[in-house]
């Protein structure tokens, strides 16, 4: 028998029923007290105990940061639980570039998802159908009292995916004027031997990898150093069967020597620098590179 059941062993129902519940001493209980797992206040209330919740509520609003000295993308990601890719699709400056400098104010959205900021043509739909989430998901986490929207409302889309990121430009669109300083011609192939390695297709570093067989990691501008830590013979001398390493952009580059000249320039094939994922050969006189060249992995 329930140990607050209204019920007794010698009382009639007729004077339990005015008294309220008894114990299982046949005891009113009118003045409340605690049987078993029920709570009763005065004249057999039945008090409902409250949940206490023990983790914090969930942020709901994005965060507007300003970018530290030295501070990378992939620094303030890990620092806030969130992707690279999600900072990037919540404000539209870096969605050609994942670089940041010192004092830039971007936004971070406060929960796996992205941050957009509503154009009149919006609908909690189109949003919905575009990052792939359910539209009751954008509803509830903003929690909107309309699915009417205007324009400059800004909205987190939990859980969603953007777009495809653009690649990225060539080098001589980077430095300005730089083309025109250079012999260059565009070719229609080819790819060297090795063709599975481990470094983004469209890339400097990826051509370069298919012509030698590349056995470190790293950007471009740390090849030298990454090579010659493991045993590779570097100089300044640019000799055919080279890679030669610069820091024309901020990742630095990397190309392949085909050809040196007698006048002491010298050819090199190279991919991403007349545009993404296309190869060119550029003929360099000495010293016209400066102090941007690295200089040769033999």
């Amino acid at each position: 028998m329930s140990s607050y059941a209204s019920m007794d062993r010698h009382f009639p129902t007729t004077l339990t029923a005015r008294l309220g519940p008894v114990n299982a001493e046949a005891v009113a209980a009118n003045d409340g007290g605690t049987y078993g797992d029920v709570s009763l206040g005065r004249y057999s209330t039945i008090i409902k105990p409250v949940s206490i919740p023990t983790s914090a509520p969930i942020n709901r609003t994005p965060l507007a940061y300003t970018v530290a000295p030295g501070e990378t993308l992939s620094a303030i990601a890990a620092k806030y639980n969130v992707t690279v890719a999600e900072i990037r699709w919540s404000n539209t400056n870096l969605m050609q570039t994942d670089t940041v400098a010192t004092g830039d104010q971007i936004i971070i959205p406060p929960v796996h998802g992205i941050v957009v900021t509503t154009k009149a043509s919006d609908t909690i739909d189109s949003l919905a159908i575009k990052y792939g989430v359910d539209p009751q998901t954008i509803i509830d986490f903003n929690r909107l009292r309309t699915t009417s929207l205007g324009a400059g409302v800004t909205l987190v889309i939990p859980g969603g995916v953007g777009g495809a990121f653009p690649p990225p430009p060539a080098l001589y669109q980077i430095l300005t004027g730089a083309r025109s300083a250079f012999l260059v011609k565009v070719v229609g192939c080819c790819l060297g031997p090795y063709v599975n390695n481990k470094f983004p297709v469209g890339w400097c570093t990826y051509y370069v990898a298919t012509k030698r067989n590349v056995t470190w990691n790293g950007d471009a501008g740390y090849w030298y150093a990454n090579a010659s830590a493991q045993g590779y013979a570097v100089g300044p001398t640019p000799k055919v069967g080279a890679i030669m390493v610069t820091w024309e952009s901020w990742a630095g580059h990397v190309a392949y020597v085909e050809a040196v000249n007698p006048d002491g320039s010298f050819m090199v094939s190279e991919m991403n620098w007349v545009a993404f994922d296309v190869i060119d050969e550029r003929t360099i006189k000495p010293g016209q590179l400066g102090q941007k060249l690295v200089g040769f992995i033999y």
